[in-house]
């Protein structure tokens, strides 16, 4: 009655189950199709590209001819209208991609990647450039490496960044340090309305996003800046040493705050430096500009970015001439195509891996590229299902070592549920179905997050077997003492009766005559 009344509830897991899942390939697919007028050269080029990824471990990647009658290819005038008839015959959907061969690009270059799922390139293209564009761009192979490498114990290339999240917060925060000196004007509400959030949007299969604004008055930068003369009609501006950019965000972060939340969110800062310090310019180690399209900008890896918008030009010259309030007007496009850039860094969307004679087109707007979603669905779900395999494991192996851990249906429910969309989500990954896929992973991620953290795995946690013991022996003790001494006292007695038993008794017999 005892040992029933204090034994822990526990609901079955598939333990056996889960462990396999850490052995089971996690096999992402893609089909690849290859366009050239000559037919000899689209089957040796697919030929050659199926040997490289043949032993490729997590791409499956399925290369496809694709023949067209010449009558259809000798009337598309442009390769945007060649294209137009190929993905007619062949529909080319989310995952996929496609190369067409087209006589002659610009100068100097061999392929033109489009912001479709869509690349051209020249009749003299190898199957090496190709590979090194789908490894490279089309499909991040080194990303999808460094998540799965924290299924063993290797460091390289170990992913650094943590799995996406459900929910993020985006604060976008304007920094007026001289409120008295100038006067900023920017409606930053309507450039995250319709600027931030449409790019937002195109990626809210994955998360979902809320997007708020604040403005921060007599709040500078902590920083120590350098007055360099130039030719400008200021005739001099001040630099920001590159060292220094921790240290501002450090001061920063501790004066735009933040409302408690749960979410994870992602900086934003706008800082407008008062004529008097204008124009403030980033500087490298090496002593040269920092600038991109002459905008001054910097990123802390999760945590944000900032852009610094300094006044116009003009606009300084009359403070400096008559020394009163300014009206400083903010460039919306500019500074919120910069946003849009951090954000693009952070999500680790944007590529910086240049390939020689490859040209990737430019994005007209905030929308990304067809194929940029395809990477970033692709390893968002590769990310989440190696987290919650990876989270899953972990609980099964404490589940099973420290066996008085309570599993209440809520926790065991979660677990099988984890396990479950996991499954699922690998057999859409591998059967190319990305948005299905990222809904089973992200749904797994949820569950196997609900059941490791679950308050009532602590329950009983400092209660082990050794504790009850100590507790209960006391108790047990002297009632057991005389028990094993009448049972030794019984066992003596029985064995003085076997013995007694045993013995020989002697009787006389009657004589006969």
């Amino acid at each position: 009655m005892w040992w029933k009344t204090t034994e822990v509830y526990r609901v079955a897991l598939p333990y056996d189950s889960i462990n396999e899942l850490n052995e089971t390939p996690l096999v992402a697919t893609s089909n690849v199709f290859i366009f050239s007028r000559d037919s000899s050269r689209t089957k040796l080029l697919v030929s050659e590209l199926d040997e490289i990824f043949r032993k490729n471990a997590f791409l499956n990647v399925i290369f496809r001819e694709i023949s067209m009658p010449e009558t259809e290819i000798a009337t598309a005038k442009t390769p945007a209208s060649l294209e137009k008839k190929i993905t007619q015959k062949y529909p080319v959907h989310e995952g996929d991609f496609l190369f067409v061969e087209w006589t002659q690009l610009s100068k100097g270059e061999s392929v033109l990647v489009t912001t479709d799922r869509t690349a051209f390139m020249t009749p003299d293209t190898s199957s090496a450039k190709i590979s090194l564009i789908l490894k490279a761009w089309i499909f991040q192979e080194f990303k999808l490496k460094s998540i799965l490498n924290s299924r063993n114990n290797s460091q390289n290339l170990r992913h650094k960044t943590a799995a996406p999240q459900s929910h993020y917060d985006i604060l976008i925060t304007v920094m007026n340090p001289r409120p008295d000196l100038q006067d900023v004007n920017w409606n930053v509400r309507y450039a995250a309305d319709n600027v931030i959030s449409p790019f937002l949007n195109e990626i809210s299969i994955l998360s979902n996003f809320t997007v708020k604004t604040q403005w921060k008055y007599l709040v500078p930068f902590e920083y120590s800046s350098k007055q360099i003369p130039d030719s400008t009609r200021l005739k001099r501006h001040f630099s920001l040493e590159e060292d220094l950019l921790p240290h501002i965000v450090t001061s920063v972060e501790k004066n735009i705050g933040h409302e408690i939340s749960n979410n994870p969110c992602f900086q934003l800062v706008v800082y407008v430096p008062s004529c008097n310090k204008a124009p403030l310019y980033i500087y490298d180690r090496k002593g040269q500009r920092a600038s991109i399209n002459n905008t001054d900008s910097f990123i802390s890896p999760k945590w944000g970015g900032i852009v610094i918008a300094n006044p116009p030009e003009s606009v300084c010259l009359k403070y400096m001439e008559d020394q009163e309030k300014v009206e400083v007007p903010i460039n919306s496009n500019e500074i919120s195509l910069t946003l849009v850039y951090i954000l693009r860094k952070l999500m680790e969307i944007e590529i910086d891996i240049p390939i020689s004679e490859v040209t990737m087109a430019e994005i007209t707007s905030v929308s990304l590229r067809k194929w940029e979603i395809d990477v970033y669905l692709r390893n968002s779900a590769v990310h989440l299902i190696q987290s919650s395999i990876v989270t899953l494991t972990s609980l099964t192996k404490l589940l099973q070592d420290i066996n008085y851990i309570v599993i209440n249906d809520k926790v065991g429910q979660s677990v099988k549920d984890s396990y479950r969309d996991i499954v699922q989500a690998l057999a859409a990954l591998k059967g190319n179905r990305l948005a299905e896929a990222v809904n089973f992973a992200k749904r797994a991620h949820a569950a196997s997050e609900t059941a490791f953290f679950d308050p009532s795995l602590l329950a009983l946690l400092y209660f082990p077997d050794e504790q009850k013991y100590a507790i209960y022996i006391p108790l047990f003790l002297p009632v057991m003492i005389p028990v094993i001494m009448s049972i030794n006292a019984i066992r003596k007695a029985r064995k003085k009766n076997k013995s007694s038993e045993s013995s020989p008794v002697e009787s006389e017999k009657p004589k006969t005559e």
